[in-house]
């Protein structure tokens, strides 16, 4: 199938982007606005609007309305392709292209407690703690009741072959990065923890882990089409030892997906919780011991390595919750029908706001007595809505809530403060991914919690999406209208999936990683892009999506995009290591180390996956490297005055010099820091 498949021809990746004013240097070619074109599309409606009109003659008077139709066209849709970017951009979200809200940040928050009697304190879901940010405070909010306990770790063993193996403990738990079931963990291996404490943990314990080493890439995720069997994996089983006794702990939330990433662990345990201790162990103070052991099957590849195990974990988001509010009216658009009302916090998280409207605002004309609600919910576009459906759209970034004019989507009725919104969320941007220890003030006042934490840096943060880059895919916006028709619509909708962190994606027709080299009928494989943390460091490599956010995707873009019968494939993007060597003639009265700064920048950033490429949308995906117009690019850079020698190393192969090289198709390149030679006399 070398020559693609039926569904693949005529696809574009993305609309026609082509140079232009603005931040973005770039806008979509939204109309083609030549008389040609113009004139070509009023013949192509000919046969429809006015059949007798069979042999035009180019003295016809028709001939000559149509040739002033299209000269007259012309600079009108010229001047609709350079609208300013602000002006496209709203333009765009009255077409359903909306801008990207600000995504919140996550971290792990540990708890400090100190009751009286010993007992666990429970930590309602939704209790607030702060960190400084550069605009003020930055709240987060835990996600999940935690029971908090006074008990602390007081030992780790790890046991292998049946040896235990104590492990160092400092102040802030494991002193160094363990495997938790040793090099080469097989059935009965596992990890005891003992927990130091007058009282027993109940109802529940809460373990936050952080992994370090897992397998290289999560596998690939499948969602639809014909069921296939999964790949086994090990089975891993907690326990209590009571006394003498194991008694099973019924896992109640997993995080962590089987140790594969990062994540909380949350377990219920007996009430009656007797100290005691491994057999084979020399005894010391009585402790209360957990085991974690491998029960059935083995890792593939890699065992998981540990850096970090707390107590006391919850998952919290950067982001607080407003209850009950009453929305206020703003103005009324297209006629009575039509509202349009505010919430009072910006900015709002997507998908967050509960809205309830009283369905009858006349029947109780004295307040006196609770009437009837009913509970609308959130879309991005009104125009595919129904009379009677109860939905509102949200800008996120101003508050205002719009609703239906009991065509595309139902009227609300009239009436004074019958429209409340229950609950929604105010948050997300960068701000939030802050430095472990940098969210320390409690703002919920509980009694017997002491203190709070996040042990290790929070990840994810995004800001709002720019005008640019909301402009950059707009094209691709409306083609796609919220199904996937064409591979790039595949791509296109996977970066809309709740909670993965997807910067960029492609669709690719027949395409499943379990297969090599193989077309697939009915199969989509949909390579993901994550977005990158903020701390990550360039020389560790590409990010990898998380095997939660491949499932997301491939279960999202199953469910609410792909034609029935269609199997969506998720798996991590492939990249190829480019390194830049460039010998270059530099100004000599410009500083030589901020010129080869600046020029550095420049090759790593046109190489990026997310930064790079003609446009700055990101290298394309099989984008071959190509010699000359890097050098060109060079040459834009100031005080680089020749290039006189280029080549390129992919994956530590050097390649012939000044020469454009493949990559391959589906894969993307990541830039190693490039070796720029001086050549000349620096005097």
């Amino acid at each position: 199938m070398s020559d693609g498949v039926w569904w693949e021809r005529g696809a574009r990746d993305e609309g026609r982007m082509v140079p232009g004013p603005g931040p973005g240097g770039v806008r979509p070619e939204l109309v083609d606005a030549s008389r040609e074109a113009v004139r070509a599309a009023v013949r192509g409606r000919i046969a429809g609007y006015t059949p007798d009109w069979t042999d035009p003659d180019r003295q016809d008077a028709g001939v000559a309305l149509v040739r002033l139709f299209g000269t007259q066209a012309e600079p009108v849709l010229a001047r609709v392709n350079r609208l300013p970017e602000k002006i496209l951009a709203e333009h765009l979200a009255t077409a359903g292209v909306r801008r990207r809200p600000a995504g919140p940040a996550a971290a792990l928050l540990e708890f400090t407690v100190n009751p009286p009697d010993g007992a666990s304190v429970l930590v309602p879901a939704g209790f607030q703690a702060a960190a400084p940010g550069p605009d003020g405070q930055v709240v987060y909010e835990t996600d999940q009741d935690l029971y908090a306990t006074a008990a602390t770790v007081a030992a780790l063993v790890v046991q292998q072959a049946g040896t235990l193996e104590p492990l160092p403990l400092g102040p802030a738990g494991p002193g160094r990065p363990f495997a938790p079931f040793g090099r080469d963990p097989g059935p009965g291996d596992g990890l005891w923890i003992a927990l130091a404490g007058a009282a027993a943990p109940y109802p529940r314990l809460s373990l936050g882990l952080v992994v370090v080493a897992v397998p290289p890439a999560p596998s690939a995720a499948r969602s639809g089409g014909p069921a296939a069997p999964a790949a086994a994996g090990p089975l891993l089983r907690w326990d209590v030892l009571d006394g003498t006794r194991f008694v099973p702990a019924d896992v109640v939330r997993d995080g962590t997906d089987g140790l594969r990433t990062d994540g909380t662990v949350e377990l219920r345990v007996p009430r009656s919780w007797a100290p005691g201790g491994p057999p084979g162990l020399r005894q010391g103070p009585p402790l209360r011991w957990l085991r974690l052991r491998v029960a059935h099957g083995s890792f593939t590849g890699s065992s998981p390595v540990l850096s970090g195990l707390r107590l006391n974990t919850v998952g919290a988001t950067a982001a607080r919750t407003v209850r009950d509010e009453p929305l206020q009216p703003v103005r009324d658009t297209s006629g009575a029908d039509r509202r349009v009302m505010t919430l009072s916090q910006v900015p709002i998280l997507a998908g967050s706001v509960v809205i309830e409207v009283d369905d009858d605002t006349g029947g109780d004309v004295f307040g006196t007595s609770a009437g009837p609600a009913s509970r609308w919910r959130e879309v991005e576009s009104l125009a595919a809505c129904g009379a009677d459906d109860r939905v509102f759209t949200v800008d996120h970034a101003t508050g205002e809530v719009a609703f239906g004019d009991g065509v595309h989507g139902a009227a609300v009725p009239q009436g004074f403060r019958n429209v409340r919104a229950v609950r929604y969320r105010v948050g997300g941007g960068s701000a939030g991914a802050v430095a472990a220890g940098a969210v320390n003030a409690v703002v919920t006042a509980l009694p017997f919690v002491i203190g709070v934490t996040n042990p290790f840096p929070a990840s994810g943060g995004t800001d709002a999406e720019p005008d640019a880059a909301a402009i950059r895919r707009g094209v691709g916006e409306l083609r796609a209208r919220g199904r996937a028709v064409a591979p790039a619509d595949y791509g296109l909708l996977a970066t809309r999936t709740p909670g993965a962190a997807v910067a960029r994606a492609r669709g690719v027709p027949g395409l499943h990683p379990g297969f090599p080299g193989v077309r697939i009928p009915g199969v989509v494989g949909v390579l993901v892009v994550p977005e990158p943390a903020p701390d990550a460091d360039p020389a560790a490599g590409p990010g990898v999506p998380t095997a939660a956010a491949l499932r997301a995707v491939a279960d999202f873009l199953t469910r609410t995009a792909a034609p029935a019968g269609v199997t969506v494939v998720a798996a991590p993007a492939a990249y190829r290591r480019v390194a830049v060597e460039a010998w270059v003639t530099l100004d000599p009265d410009l500083d030589r180390s901020g010129v080869l700064a600046r020029a550095g920048d420049m090759v790593t950033t046109h190489l990026d996956p997310l930064r790079g490429g003609d446009d700055g949308a990101g290298w394309p995906f099989g984008g071959a490297l190509r010699h000359t117009p890097l050098v060109r690019r060079l040459l834009e850079v100031e005080g680089v005055l020749a290039v006189s020698r280029l080549s390129f190393t992919v994956d530590g192969v050097r390649l012939a010099a000044c020469a454009d090289h493949p990559i391959g198709p589906d894969r993307l390149v990541w830039p190693e820091r490039p070796l720029l030679i001086p050549v000349g006399d620096p005097a």
